[in-house]
């Protein structure tokens, strides 16, 4: 699944995201899911449903992967923030998403193959 527009979209789309959006995000959220970010030294945080992480927010930009099963109680609880772009995944671990390098290399950090990647793997990239 190619996330280049999506990216995109997240990428130029709300400027107060991080500093004000995203936090109000992590606390709708909190009243139905755990989540996880180092403020000071993170880029993403870790949405979990008890021990299972279900989906990543990232902090910068209003984006979020998201498992399906959760995706539309997710979508609903967060109805009130057009800005967010969600890349819905059938499990955060599977391989399958691509992006157009020159679009990921300007906004992300290093990923080494962008042609078969999974959420986790962005995770794991991007979240220092």
């Amino acid at each position: 699944m190619d996330i280049t527009e999506i990216l995109q979209a997240a990428v130029h789309s709300n400027n107060y995201w991080k500093h004000s959006d995203f936090r109000s995000v992590i606390e709708t959220l909190s009243y139905h899911y755990s989540t996880d970010i180092e403020m000071e030294t993170e880029k993403i945080a870790v949405l979990n449903l008890g021990n299972k992480t279900i989906g990543y927010i990232c902090l910068n930009y209003p984006l979020i992967f998201i498992e399906s099963l959760y995706a539309l109680h997710v979508k609903n609880i967060l109805h009130t923030f057009h800005d967010i772009e969600y890349i819905i995944v059938d499990t955060l671990s599977n391989p399958y998403l691509t992006v157009n390098s020159d679009i990921y290399n300007a906004y992300f950090d290093f990923m080494e193959n962008l042609n078969a990647f999974s959420a986790e793997d962005f995770y794991f990239y991007n979240v220092n």
